[in-house]
């Protein structure tokens, strides 16, 4: 583990401060670095890191499976413009918004229940075994994927408005969308709040996508020349768009759903406190918008 600077600026000089990795006005701020700043970024960082590896994982599995049927001659699956937009344009936004501004709670409440602290101490949320399951779900929806539009428009010869059928980048385009849908969506799942930012973001990686699909196909003498009019046009990749990202995200969220209802952890009964406003579980910092819609309760 690594060890990180905490100086307090006063009257025996800067030195300590700029040395330090964090700097405070007085002792007692000490309290909202550890137990609010520290847990927050600890929950943040643990996901971002998680999510990055998934989100690789799936994408680059599914071109080792067009590997099998091409008897791994090293033809390449993606077209060269997805392989390069992939992680700096597609998939970048909802991963930022999760490792910058996700959180599980507000300031007052983690303040309250303290002892939630202990999850960063205990490191419950970066361990082995949780590295192992998201690579394990990325092979999974990769194969999920690949194999979803390979039986959708391989097998049954899809063709275009024109009479051919499809080709390398024709069938590439379909698993493409579905890893960017299936990849925003799910660090949509594993963040700890959708707000408006949440949304947006995994709305914009989307649409994004989509749009450039759509206007390279329009360049002529391009390599994704015509492929919005090939592959869009037909039922069978929104068909499949749709079967392969349901299939795909099923798992993980039955698991979810599974774990906060019969084995919830100190975080989730936290937050169903606090979505729920249920006083008689505990303490509780309601903000003065929501606490005049609270309903009122005859107490005898």
């Amino acid at each position: 583990t690594a060890d990180i600077g905490v100086a307090i600026s006063g009257e025996e000089g800067m030195q300590a401060s700029m040395a330090s990795d964090y700097t405070i006005g007085r002792f007692h701020f000490l309290q909202n670095l550890l137990l609010v700043h520290g847990l927050f970024d600890y929950l943040r960082m643990s996901e971002m890191i998680l999510s990055f590896f998934y989100k690789n994982v799936i994408w680059a599995m599914v071109p080792f499976w067009y590997s099998i049927y091409c008897s791994f001659s090293a033809n390449v699956f993606y077209d060269l413009s997805y392989i390069q937009l992939y992680n700096v344009v597609f998939t970048v936004a909802p991963v930022v918004i999760l490792g910058c501004v996700d959180k599980p709670f507000n300031y007052r409440t983690a303040m309250t229940y303290v002892a939630v602290y202990a999850d960063g101490i205990n490191n419950r949320y970066f361990q082995w075994w949780r590295y192992v399951l998201y690579v394990a779900d990325g092979i999974y929806q990769s194969v999920v994927i690949f194999f979803t539009f390979y039986l959708f428009t391989y097998v049954s010869d899809v063709q275009n408005p024109n009479g051919r059928p499809w080709g390398r980048s024709d069938l590439s385009t379909g698993p493409t969308v579905a890893v960017v849908v299936a990849a925003s969506l799910c660090v949509g799942f594993n963040s700890w709040q959708w707000n408006w930012i949440m949304a947006a973001a995994i709305g914009l990686s989307i649409v994004v996508c989509l749009a450039y699909i759509s206007i390279s196909s329009a360049v002529r003498y391009y390599s994704l020349e015509g492929v919005a009019t090939s592959v869009m046009s037909t039922v069978q990749f929104w068909f499949g768009l749709v079967i392969a990202v349901v299939v795909a995200l099923l798992p993980r969220y039955s698991v979810h759903t599974w774990q906060k209802l019969n084995r919830p952890r100190d975080l989730d009964v936290i937050r169903e406190i606090k979505v729920l406003h249920r006083p008689w579980y505990g303490q509780v910092f309601v903000e003065p918008e929501a606490q005049a819609a609270l309903p009122r309760a005859d107490h005898k």
